[in-house]
Order: structure tokens, then C-alpha cells, then sequence
């Protein structure tokens, strides 16, 4: 914008200027000058200064603080507006940190600032020059600082001049002893010729509420905030931190139907509606929210990971059996068997090489042998396969112990990619599949898959989903993983005492930013923001997460219930068993049928 024009005026243009000395004025622009080195050239690179004036004689005043003002800065980096009442203009420009300089309450309006809404959520700075007759003074500071209030601008300063050339600032404080929400202006600072009386220009106003209360709305999610549960979830924790470090009261915004969850849409929507402070309850950080609403800094990355029910991958009994050793294994012991028995019957009778084959046999079970004296070169090798067999034997049971004990699975997939690949079937909430809808690496993980997306909100159902269909299709749906929370699995799965029930994949899914969502532009969000990182710092987050779900207990495949041998891990056996039964019986009525023959003919 062209302000060429109000820099340069000549004697002329100070017709019914103000008539008081260039002392003043000195002193006046000296204020300012100490205020914006020690104040805005500090925190910021730049800022913006609005000049809005009602009456010509202001209008000048403020022209020659701008003269003073050039001639005393080296540098001093802004953006000067000059606001006409008369023809209003939109200026674009990044205003947080803002110097006004207006003649009246009307003046200072006719800026209207809460339009210019940032497209961050970073702290206002207003500090507004109220250049007005002592009389009036009262009264246009305290609707400047009703509309600061209006509009959550809590870092909102007024400055003043006095008749007899006092520089005063002032500001309001809306939480006080026994006052909420009233705006009650006072005197914070006074210049005193060369800097100011205070260091401090913002005060803090938010450290103590004052037992003020803030409406909150809740959204009950299990294991971030449980209202009813004997375990107070992680937010709960967290609210009750801030409430009392900032020593405010928590007055619940009530729900009409106590028995209906709020979903996260209503619960933002109501927040919109400035139906209450601040909203909490497994809240996700969203880039489409930052319009109308302002998000708290995150206090929690939630970790979206895929699990699958163990028991759906249980080895067969067949797989049981031969487990301990690879294919290759088991053809070098059959192969190496074959070689024994072949050398042993070599140089038998063929009367003894029946009992020869079961000696053979009897040493590999591990079974005492009856086998009649050997040759010297017989009895070597017998102790070799002796010693082999011992090995084996033992390598197998230590194997297959640890088999048993650790309850190995059938080979589970890794990366999303083989869930992908592998045909599975995804189940998941909307709130979840939403997010995963909108990462384009995770696309494929919803149109290459079976989805099915269950109408809820509460995470937990994922899991009684996956677990209900798994029992109902056994074999249609045993290919289901689930997508939900690792902190809800971990408390779901402590709270069903069903340690190393599921499987999770290493690679998670996304990471979702928990935060609180307060109102767009909240005068609640610095102080917010500085708190919840305090706490991160110190570790609570983690230690309070820690308390809901534990790693260790979830991970544990020694506690789970369910690790009994049952029927179906014995069939294996049972077959074996009928096949050499049954082989022994079709010998039997050989032998029996050949007798027989022989002795008819």
C-alpha cells in the first residue's frame, strides 16, 4: 500500500492539530521506541502498525510519533496501514504481533482485527495507543477491552497519555477472586522517561484461574478417557493435571441421552458452537479442523498398528510332529536309516534280519533292544546309530518342548504389503478408516483388501468384530486383521487377561496426534500448549500410558488360558496310530491267510 503520502506533509496540513509540546511528543514516541526493541523486535522479525483515526487533529499527532520514531530506530521492519473509516480497505499481512495507534473506541473498531484470522494458531499480540480526552478514556478502554474479550484476544494492552503527559498502561484480567469472566481493567506499567516501570508488557493472566470453571466435552474412549471406569483413562489424568495446575473446575457439558456415545463430529460441532471451552476424548489432529477450530499442541502419538488372533494360525497336528526339524532334515534321517538297516542285514540270516530291523527300530524310539550277539564291525556301527539316534532324539524333545511352551504359530505376515498380497480381510472403525483414506501410501491397504468397516467409534469393537466373525466363518474369515490403536490392543487385551492372544504386525499403520480441540483462536491455547509440553518433559504422558497396557504382559505367551493341548493337536497321532494298527492287522491276516494255504495244499 502507497503511504508516501502521509509521511510527507508540510506546516499546512497541522490545521486543528493538538497543541501540546514537542516534549511531549518526544517523550510520547520514546515509550513506543522502548516498547517495540524491547518487545516486538525481539520475539518477532517484523510487525504490523495501523493507524485508524476519527478526527484530523489525532491523525497529525500520530504523523509526527511517526517522524520521532524513524529518527530514533536503525531499523525497525513493519508493515504500516493506514485505515480511512471513510473508503474501508482489507489489507492482507501476517498479524500477530500488532502496534495500533486510534483516536477513539470507534476508531479502534473500524479495524476490525478479529477478521483477519491467521491461518496459524498462534498467539495476538495488540498494543493499541489510545491517543483520547482524559474523560473519555474510561469508557473506550473498557470497550476495547470488552471487544478483546468478545473475540479471546487475552494479550491485548492499552496505552494512554494523560493531560499532564503520564504514558500508562493498562490491560484486563478476566479471571479474578471470585469474579469469572468479567472484564476488569488495571494499571500494569507506567513509563518513566528512558524504559519502562515493568520489564513485563504481557502479563500472564492464565496461570491461575482463580477456581473459574470451563465447560468441557467429554467423548468416552476407552482407554484415553473413561468417565465411569475404577481406572481413570490417559486424558483423564491429563485434564485432571490441568485443572489443577491452572486450579479451574470441570463442569461437564451434559448429554441428553446419557446411553449414545458423542461421536467426534458432534462433539466438534458443538464445540463450533461455543457450547463449551475445550473438548477431549481420543480427539485426532486434523489439517480440515484448523478452520473453525484450534488444536492444543499433541499430547499423545497414538500408534494405528494391524493384529491378527493367534489362534487362527495355530499348527495343524501334522505340522506339530514335524516341526522340530526341516524337510531336509527329516530325508537325511530316513535316508540315513535305510543306509543302517541295509549294512546291518547285509550279513545276517535271513532268519535273524526281523529281529535285526527291529532292534534298529527299538534303538531310534529309544526302546530297549533284543538283538542276538553280533560281529565286532555289526556291534561299532549298532553303537554309532546309537549315539545318532541319542542325538536326534534329544534335539527333537528339546525342540519340540520348546515348541509347546512357546505355542509357535504358522508364519504370520510382517509388512502390510504381504496383508496385501495374502488376501486378508481389514476391519476397522470409520474414525480409523477415514485417516487411512486420506495417506496415499495407505491406499492400496483399502482397495486392494476386503474392508469392513464397523459403524462405531469405540475402538475395542474392532477386536469383539475380528473375534466374532473368526468363530462364526472359521474357514471363509480366517484370513482378518485389525486396525485400531496399539494403547486400546494393550489395555483390551490386560483388561480380557488374554496375554499373547494377538499378533502385531512391526509395521504400524500411520501415527495419529492426539490433542485437545479448543475454540478457534482460544485465549486458552498459549498457556495449553506451554503446560501439556511441561508434562511430555517430565515423562507423565508415557508413565500414565505405561499404567493402562503393558508391552511385557501383552507380548507374554506364558500366562494366556488358553495354551492346553486340545483333540484337534492330537490327531496326528491318532492317525499314525491307526495306520500302523492297521498295518499290522493286514500282516497279521497275511501270515494267517498263508498258513492256511500252506498247510491246504
Amino acid at each position: 500500500m502507497n503511504i508516501s503520502s502521509l509521511l510527507q506533509f508540510e506546516s499546512q496540513h497541522y490545521q486543528g492539530a493538538q497543541t501540546q509540546s514537542m516534549i511531549i511528543n518526544r517523550f510520547v514516541a520514546n515509550s513506543l521506541r522502548v516498547f517495540i526493541e524491547d518487545f516486538y523486535q525481539r520475539i518477532a522479525p517484523s510487525f504490523m502498525l495501523i493507524i485508524s483515526c476519527r478526527r484530523p487533529s489525532p491523525m497529525n499527532f500520530y504523523r509526527n510519533i511517526m517522524q520521532l520514531l524513524y529518527e530514533s530506530v536503525d531499523i525497525m521492519i513493519l508493515q504500516l496501514v493506514y485505515h480511512n473509516h471513510s473508503q474501508p480497505q482489507r489489507v492482507a499481512g501476517l498479524r500477530l504481533h500488532n502496534l495500533l495507534l486510534v483516536d477513539s473506541l470507534q476508531a479502534f473498531l473500524d479495524i476490525e482485527i478479529h477478521t483477519y484470522r491467521t491461518q496459524t494458531d498462534a498467539s495476538r499480540y495488540y498494543f493499541i495507543f489510545l491517543q483520547q480526552r482524559d474523560a473519555l478514556i474510561p469508557n473506550d478502554m473498557q470497550g476495547v477491552f470488552d471487544y478483546c474479550w468478545r473475540h479471546q484476544i487475552i494479550n491485548c494492552n492499552v496505552m494512554t497519555q494523560s493531560s499532564h503527559g503520564e504514558v500508562i498502561m493498562h490491560t484486563y484480567f478476566p479471571y479474578e477472586e471470585g469474579q469469572c469472566g468479567v472484564v476488569i481493567f488495571r494499571q500494569i506499567n507506567k513509563f518513566l522517561g528512558k524504559t519502562w516501570q515493568h520489564s513485563v508488557y504481557f502479563p500472564p493472566k492464565l496461570h491461575n484461574l482463580h477456581q473459574c470453571p470451563l465447560h468441557v466435552l467429554l467423548r468416552p474412549v476407552p482407554p484415553f478417557l473413561s468417565i465411569s471406569g475404577r481406572v481413570p483413562g490417559l486424558e483423564d489424568r491429563l485434564l485432571q493435571e490441568l485443572a489443577r495446575r491452572m486450579n479451574f473446575i470441570i463442569r461437564l457439558v451434559e448429554q441428553h441421552n446419557q446411553s449414545v456415545v458423542w461421536t467426534e463430529q458432534q462433539v466438534l460441532q458443538l464445540l463450533q458452537q461455543q457450547r463449551a471451552h475445550l473438548a477431549i476424548g481420543y480427539m485426532r489432529k486434523r489439517v480440515e479442523h484448523t478452520t473453525n477450530l484450534t488444536a492444543v499442541f499433541p499430547h499423545y502419538s497414538s500408534r494405528l498398528v494391524s493384529c491378527l488372533l493367534l489362534n487362527a494360525y495355530n499348527m495343524t497336528s501334522f505340522d506339530i510332529l514335524r516341526f522340530p526339524f526341516q524337510t531336509i532334515t527329516w530325508l537325511c534321517v530316513l535316508s540315513t536309516f535305510l543306509s543302517v538297516s541295509c549294512l546291518m542285514l547285509y550279513s545276517r540270516q535271513r532268519t535273524d534280519r526281523a529281529t535285526v530291523l527291529l532292534s534298529i527300530l527299538a534303538v531310534a524310539y529309544g526302546q530297549p533292544t533284543g538283538a542276538s550277539t553280533m560281529r565286532l564291525s555289526q556291534q561299532v556301527m549298532y553303537v554309532n546309530w546309537l549315539g545318532f539316534t541319542l542325538l536326534i532324539r534329544a534335539m527333537y524333545s528339546a525342540l519340540f518342548y520348546h515348541m509347546l511352551r512357546q505355542h509357535v504359530h504358522q508364519r504370520l505376515p510382517r509388512t502390510l504389503e504381504e496383508l496385501v498380497q495374502g488376501s486378508y480381510t481389514a476391519v476397522m472403525n470409520r474414525i480409523t478408516a477415514q485417516d487411512v483414506r486420506e495417506v496415499s501410501s495407505l491406499q492400496g491397504l483399502l482397495t486392494n483388501t476386503r474392508t469392513i468397516i464397523i459403524t462405531t467409534e469405540l475402538e475395542r469393537d474392532v477386536l469383539e468384530d475380528m473375534e466374532l466373525r473368526s468363530q462364526q466363518y472359521e474357514h471363509q474369515y480366517q484370513r482378518i486383521f485389525g486396525v485400531l490403536s496399539h494403547q486400546t490392543l494393550l489395555h483390551v487385551t490386560e483388561l480380557a487377561h488374554k496375554p499373547g492372544a494377538y499378533y502385531v504386525l512391526p509395521e504400524h499403520v500411520l501415527d495419529q496426534q492426539l490433542a485437545i480441540f479448543l475454540q478457534k483462536d482460544s485465549h486458552l491455547l498459549q498457556q495449553f500448549d506451554e503446560l501439556i509440553m511441561s508434562i511430555q518433559a517430565v515423562g507423565l504422558i508415557n508413565y500414565w500410558a505405561g499404567q493402562l497396557g503393558s508391552e511385557r504382559y501383552f507380548s507374554s505367551t506364558f500366562m494366556y488360558g488358553d495354551r492346553r493341548l486340545r483333540q484337534p493337536d492330537l490327531w496326528a497321532i491318532y492317525v499314525i496310530a491307526v495306520v500302523l494298527y492297521a498295518l499290522a492287522t493286514l500282516v497279521f491276516l497275511w501270515e494267517l491267510f498263508s498258513a492256511r494255504w500252506r498247510r491246504s495244499n
